[in-house]
């Protein structure tokens, strides 16, 4: 299936004024193919085509290569990306793995399951011998393709020449979603995935019996995750921390102050040999051309760019970067220091380029010890406490005020002079509890002369793997140890006159699903530290300013938005309370996001709903449900396909179950209940 898209220009609402010019870039066509595998299964890929300028032209290619939908969940997002890389000059493609999408079979028991990366090998082969390809293939992607970038760069395809990892990680346990800091993490995320396997093949939403055998009745994937509390061999076989020198290409990655992968980003750039770049912004999950907050500028361009030296040679890339010497480049975002804004848009800084860590760092200790009152202090613990942080280190938040009233606080004097911080703050901290399961949460913070609290950065500990990760154990109880290692990867400005905190507490709720015991946990600031790498003062003398402004795109052809139905919003946050008894109440926490919108004649309604609750009196019995709906609605036929995940501690247990409802104009079609019940391991 050949489609040609429209050459009449239609900018996407993140495009600056700035106009495409029009001389430098090629037509293109976009093509939909299959690629069959070894064993037969075909897998959909959708191709944009450069227009050679001249005769026996060809191309590099870039792959994104994951389960997240091409047709319909991610089109509408992705079409302006890989057009623009196709009027670039590369052959853009985006494949669905196995089992999702638009592909074949059934969907792998796994994320970067064996069989996704032995399927991703010869689409990397294929694309390569296409008769307008050069046989050079770059890989690149945000999030899930991040992390497959890197773990396929580490399988050594031959005609993978670089990959280009954004907010991806090297640690699937410590350092991803699922267990954060090496704690039990519960995020929207797990249900959107969940959800999502579950989904009818794209395009003609078949409601078969394969698609039932293939995805509607096949386990999701959350029962293995939730299996897997202990680090080992099911996270360590696939993650890069284990073995760098598993990667031998060129490799640049990017990350954001404001993700929760920024961490691995960075000790990757410091770990892996050869040729690396890594650019770090003040973005969240998200790209840096539409990426929140600001300020933005077009990655496009500079990937490309990047691209260009190992995937085409003879280029003006390609000849400049065989001249250099410096085979490393690191960029960062300097924050300036601001407000606490939940809704901030663009924060105050400046890009800065220079060999990480810069030159004249110096580490400046605090000694924790009180100015007033005792040097150990005690808190006893909420199991509801800690949302204002956000659902994983990669949140914009506003004051953190509410939560540091139930947190154990150490302060700085007012500073006479600004402390402007780029690296890893770190913490020795003394601790006890009268639980062995405590948890614990540091949290680093801005306190303005208003009064109002910034969050800067923080980390979980969880004291069963604090000593060897591969043989967890717990302390016991009211013994006394430390908490000592890095918090999360920052930058920051502390202004005069404002003052650095350190927020201690045992509860962070959304982010780590809580301890199951009462308990009081205790902190011996007299015998405790905290360390934060301060910069030379005129570090802003190498401000990155030559960043390419953000490009007009064109955007998806036969699509639009809509307005969702009932006039309700986009999103909505919400916090209620509970009665269980007469002595005790659950709180909640509740996340809801929409989108609506058209490709060609179907519409889809598409809704979310993450809600985490926990009981101060009864900690142990703490619960996440989850409820997502897509609604697909086409010439008079409405499918809605709905998912509902519940997941309810105990002191020992966690109760587990994913239902889904098949639905076809308002007549259940299927229903599909899938239980299990796991036991607690260290969280």
């Amino acid at each position: 299936m050949v489609e040609v898209t429209p050459m009449t220009k239609s900018a996407s609402k993140r495009a600056s004024s700035e106009k495409l010019s029009l001389k430098s870039f090629y037509r293109y066509r976009v093509v939909k193919r299959s690629l069959t595998m070894p064993d037969g299964l075909k897998l959909a890929a959708t191709l944009w085509m450069p227009c050679a300028k001249r005769r026996g032209e060809t191309f590099p290619v870039l792959l994104e290569y994951l389960p997240y939908r091409k047709d319909d969940t991610f089109y509408v997002g992705d079409y302006p990306c890989f057009s623009y890389l196709a009027q670039l000059g590369f052959i853009s493609v985006k494949v669905d793995i196995r089992g999702t999408g638009a592909s074949e079979g059934a969907y792998p028991d796994r994320e970067y399951s064996d069989i996704e990366m032995q399927d991703g090998e010869e689409v990397i082969r294929q694309l390569a011998a296409l008769p307008q390809s050069n046989g050079n293939v770059g890989m690149f992607g945000v999030s899930w393709s991040g992390f497959n970038s890197l773990q396929m760069a580490m399988r050594r395809p031959p005609a993978l020449k670089a990959i280009h990892a954004v907010h991806a990680s090297d640690d699937l346990f410590h350092d991803d979603v699922h267990y954060i800091d090496g704690n039990l993490h519960l995020d929207p995320y797990h249900l959107f995935i969940n959800h999502e396997l579950g989904l009818p093949r794209t395009p003609g939403y078949e409601l078969d019996a394969s698609y039932f055998r293939q995805r509607f009745d096949k386990e999701p994937w959350i029962f293995t995750y939730l299996s897997n509390q202990r680090d080992g061999e099911f996270w360590r076989r696939k993650s890069l921390r284990e073995d760098y020198s598993r990667i031998n290409i060129p490799v640049y990655l990017m990350g954001g102050l404001l993700d929760g992968y920024r961490t691995a980003t960075v000790r990757m750039f410091q770990k892996l040999k050869g040729d690396v770049r890594c650019d770090i912004g003040p973005w969240n999950h998200s790209c840096p051309d539409d990426g929140t907050p600001g300020p933005n500028w077009e990655w496009l361009d500079r990937m490309a760019a990047w691209f260009r030296r190992y995937l085409l040679p003879g280029s003006a890339e390609s000849l400049a970067w065989s001249k250099a010497k410096k085979r490393k480049e690191f960029m960062v975002f300097v924050r300036e220091g601001h407000a606490a804004d939940k809704d901030i848009e663009t924060v105050p800084g400046y890009f800065h380029g220079f060999d990480y860590p810069l030159k004249g760092t110096r580490r400046k200790k605090y000694q924790l010890t009180p100015a007033l009152g005792p040097a150990v202090q005690s808190l006893s613990y909420k199991a509801f406490g800690g949302t204002a942080a956000g659902t994983w280190w990669g949140d914009t938040t506003g004051d953190m005020a509410r939560d540091d009233a139930e947190s154990l606080i150490w302060e700085s004097a007012p500073l006479k002079r600004a402390n402007q911080i780029v690296g890893f703050p770190a913490v020795k901290l003394k601790v006890s509890a009268s639980s062995p399961t405590a948890k614990w949460t540091v949290r680093l913070e801005d306190v303005a002369p208003d009064g109002t609290v910034a969050l800067v950065t923080g980390r979980l500990f969880n004291p069963a793997f604090l000593k060897e990760r591969l043989n967890p154990a717990l302390p016991a109880a009211d013994q006394w140890y430390e908490l000592n290692g890095d918090l999360h990867f920052t930058t920051w400005t502390f202004k005069p006159g404002h003052k650095i905190r350190l927020a201690v507490s045992n509860a962070q709720l959304i982010m780590c699903w809580p301890s199951p015991d009462r308990m009081v946990g205790r902190v011996d600031f007299g015998a405790s530290l905290l360390s934060l790498p301060v910069v030379p003062a005129k570090s802003r003398e190498q401000e990155v300013k030559d960043l390419p402004a953000v490009k007009s795109k064109r955007g998806a052809p036969f699509s639009e938005g809509l307005w969702y139905p009932q006039g309700k919003p986009e999103s909505e946050v919400k916090q209620r309370r509970r009665p269980l008894d007469q002595r005790s109440s659950e709180r909640s926490h509740t996340i809801v996001s929409r989108q609506a919108f058209r490709i060609k004649e179907r519409k889809f309604f598409i809704e979310n709903s993450n809600s985490w609750a926990a009981c101060n009196e009864k900690p142990w019995a703490a619960r996440y449900t989850g409820r997502a709906t897509t609604s697909m609605v086409s010439q008079g036929r409405h499918v809605q396909h709905r998912t509902i995940i519940r997941v309810v501690s105990d002191k020992t247990k966690l109760n587990v179950s994913v239902t889904r409802y098949l639905s076809v104009n308002g007549r259940t079609l299927r229903k599909r209940h899938f239980k299990q019940v796991i036991n607690r391991q260290f969280n």
